[in-house]
């Protein structure tokens, strides 16, 4: 059963329900939903057992060439599906903490699926939070996935891809014996928060040391709470950047809970490699590119 939490944190808990509005909005990675003809998504509920139960399905195609993508941290581990029949393959990644280069196959099909936690997930041969910047073979990690591999090669649609992913994953990937704990609520809290959050207070609220509840989010993530925050209001900030909700830099660093412009574009940095002006300049080039490849 859950443990028994102080009134404080319930409270908190309370501020938490906004997890619900982030959660519509998947993480975002810019450079693989660029392929706007052919990529598509669907969010699903797929772990009852989880607090964040949620997941992204995505599936987008490459053209003639060979291309690589540029990937940004997103708190999330990932499978990637290559359906490429004469060498079908899955890789399974940890979250990460910096960015990272995804090559790519010309004319394939790709299929990803991306749970929003680490917890609930059942690991027979790998801990997911011993992959943060790492990547593995997904048969190594779950041999029950070698039919996986080979069944999803024989999908020819999208939602046919989902329906046999998700029948494995229920069988496979949910741990039905997990109970969450306060790392489940902490991961939401961070989520569904734009300020900056006083682990130590919260760690008093629940009735343990702040050092405590760093080593346990970590044991569960791989990452300090610390580093989860920072991941998620980057992904905030990205959102916004490049949809172009928020033109003025200044007020978008405050509204995601920077200190400042100075502080978010070093923040941004760290998971880009570039300031924010010339990640959205880069963007929109690429963009404006694809869709005059298209039209030749």
């Amino acid at each position: 059963m859950y443990q028994n939490y102080s009134q404080l944190f319930k409270k908190k808990m309370k501020e938490a329900l906004a997890y619900e509005q982030w959660s519509s909005t998947p993480p975002l990675q810019p450079f693989i939903s660029r392929y706007a003809e052919s990529y598509r998504e669907y969010q699903m509920n797929w772990n009852p057992y989880c607090v964040k139960k949620d997941a992204l399905l995505y599936q987008f195609v490459t053209g003639n060439e060979k291309d690589k993508i540029e990937l940004v941290p997103d708190a999330c581990p990932n499978v990637l599906f290559e359906l490429d029949m004469s060498n079908p393959k899955a890789l399974l990644s940890g979250a990460s903490l910096q960015p990272a280069v995804l090559a790519l196959k010309p004319n394939t099909t790709y299929f990803g699926f991306k749970p929003y936690s680490n917890l609930g997930i059942k690991s027979p041969k790998v801990h997911l939070r011993d992959l943060i910047d790492s990547c593995i073979d997904f048969t190594l990690a779950f041999p029950a996935a070698d039919r996986l591999v080979a069944d999803m090669c024989k999908t020819d649609t999208f939602n046919e891809r989902i329906r046999v992913f998700s029948e494995f994953a229920g069988d496979n990937l949910v741990d039905d014996s997990y109970l969450p704990t306060f790392v489940d609520y902490l991961a939401v809290i961070i989520c569904s928060s734009n300020e900056n959050i006083a682990f130590n207070s919260i760690g008093r609220a629940i009735g343990y040391s702040e050092r405590h509840c760093r080593e346990k989010f970590k044991d569960g993530y791989g990452m300090s709470p610390k580093q989860y925050s920072g991941i998620i209001r980057f992904q905030n900030a990205l959102k916004a950047l490049v949809s172009g909700s928020c033109e003025d830099l200044p007020s978008l660093a405050v509204e995601c809970g920077y200190f400042d412009q100075s502080h978010f574009t070093r923040e941004f940095r760290r998971y880009t490699n570039i300031p924010p002006d010339k990640y959205r300049k880069r963007y929109i080039r690429t963009l404006r590119a694809d869709s005059a490849s298209r039209r030749t």
